[in-house]
């Protein structure tokens, strides 16, 4: 996993997402960028630069946007 600047990973503590992030192998999350709850972060994936992210994120991914919107790479 690399890390850019400024990321949070957080814990969501209560309701249906009630927990912390799993995050898979070769993870990119780029600068500014939020990820939190009980959510699956798939393998060789790339979360961009401010992005939001509180839903689980197919492997072999690209999320971009807040609310984060998922792009598969090709």
């Amino acid at each position: 996993m690399t890390l850019f600047k400024g990321v949070t990973i957080g814990e969501i503590t209560r309701g249906s997402k009630r927990g912390n992030p799993h995050i898979g192998n070769n993870v990119v999350i780029y600068a500014n960028a939020t990820i939190c709850g009980n959510i699956l972060v798939g393998d060789n994936t790339d979360i961009a630069a401010g992005a939001f992210i509180n839903f689980d994120v197919p492997a072999n991914s690209i999320v971009i946007g807040n609310p984060g919107k998922i792009y598969l790479k090709r």
